[in-house]
């Protein structure tokens, strides 16, 4: 079999047929159809439009002007994984079939490994850009640089102040007889105001807030986690599905990431949470890959290449993703606990707690 039988419209149309491999947060953003440009468009609404007034028989038509939104250009990132070919290896070396897989093409399997490999990458950074525009409202975007991690632009949405909340330490959800829902109506009030009327539909904790939010008086008795049919979500995402709550999705994440200088981040702070409208229009574009054997826009663009130094036969993959919210004020993040506090200053009845036992030891 020659090399050459592997075309880059072979291996492109493999790659997108792959299982989608990012999670939690790329669940809220649907995916657009690819588009033929390099530069995207950036249509960004605060609130909804205005009244419409009622007219008589003879009256004219009522003059409206367009809907608010501010419109920017942002050029697309650009992915581009590669690495050695294994279904070559294959070509060269034939192992046979296994009596445990007899219908198993090996070679097809390490093309289908070979590309998923590639969709993992790229759909990782991908769940890392969703979780930036969810949870900062922002994205920001590095290059390398003569080896050196640099920032390129930052890919601002421009969430309102207002949406990003410290609560005090006496309203900190592991103080007793604090108003947890109290705090989330109000946070839902916020996201409607600005969002033109969607409802929040998510909640989403760190790892310290689930821990107080469970505990919580507003919350243990009345949090109904019999249910699971989500829709279709994956099992890695439905393991971090814990119930429904004040007609709210609850979800914990606790995952992190390497940034582009070796720096350990979490998706969502442990500390904090995440309240969101799912029905907000949120959206993955894809420009179109720059690649000369790329003959159309694609979300995921493959193709095979032979490398004289380092000697080898190699795949690469291409995409050119961006996370594009037109809801600015679609989510609210807060701050809900402290966990570097010290252990008797978290209310709770820790220090009364610490009162009776000296008082027994005496």
């Amino acid at each position: 079999m020659e090399l050459d039988y592997f075309t880059p419209r072979l291996l492109t149309g493999i790659i997108n047929l792959r299982p989608i491999k990012y999670d939690l947060f790329g669940s809220f953003f649907r995916r657009a159809s690819p588009k033929p440009v390099d530069v995207l468009e950036l249509q960004t609404s605060l609130r909804g439009t205005s009244i419409l007034p009622s007219i008589t028989n003879v009256a004219p038509g009522t003059m409206r002007e367009h809907d608010s939104w501010d419109v920017s250009f942002v050029k697309a990132p650009r992915f581009r994984p590669k690495r050695g070919f294994r279904a070559a290896d294959m070509l060269k070396t034939q192992k046979g079939h296994t009596p445990y897989d007899p219908l198993v093409n090996p070679v097809e399997q390490a093309i289908a490994e070979d590309m998923d490999a590639h969709r993992e990458d790229i759909d990782r950074m991908i769940e890392i850009m969703c979780a930036q525009a969810t949870v900062n409202g922002k994205i920001e975007l590095y290059d390398m640089i003569d080896g050196v991690a640099t920032p390129t632009y930052t890919v601002d949405f421009k969430r309102p102040a207002t949406h990003d909340i410290t609560l005090d330490a006496a309203d900190y959800w592991t103080v007793e007889n604090s108003f947890l829902l109290d705090q989330v109506e109000e946070w839902d009030l916020l996201i409607q105001e600005d969002t033109g009327g969607l409802a929040s539909t998510d909640l989403i904790l760190g790892k310290h807030a689930w821990t107080a939010f469970f505990r919580h008086q507003d919350v243990f008795n009345v949090l109904d986690n019999r249910r699971v049919d989500i829709g279709a979500i994956t099992p890695r995402v439905g393991a971090k599905f814990k119930g429904y709550w004040n007609g709210l999705n609850i979800w914990v994440a606790n995952g992190t990431y390497k940034d582009i200088s070796g720096k350990i981040v979490h998706f969502l702070d442990p500390d904090c949470v995440v309240l969101l409208a799912r029905d907000a229009e949120s959206v993955i574009e894809y420009a179109q890959p720059i690649d000369i054997d790329c003959t159309g826009p694609t979300q995921y663009f493959s193709k095979q290449f032979k490398q004289d130094d380092p000697s080898g036969i190699f795949t690469l993959a291409e995409s050119r993703p961006l996370p594009i919210t037109r809801h600015v004020g679609w989510t609210v993040k807060a701050k809900v606990v402290d966990s570097t506090a010290a252990a008797g200053g978290q209310g709770g009845g820790t220090e009364q707690e610490d009162t009776d036992t000296r008082e027994d030891g005496q």
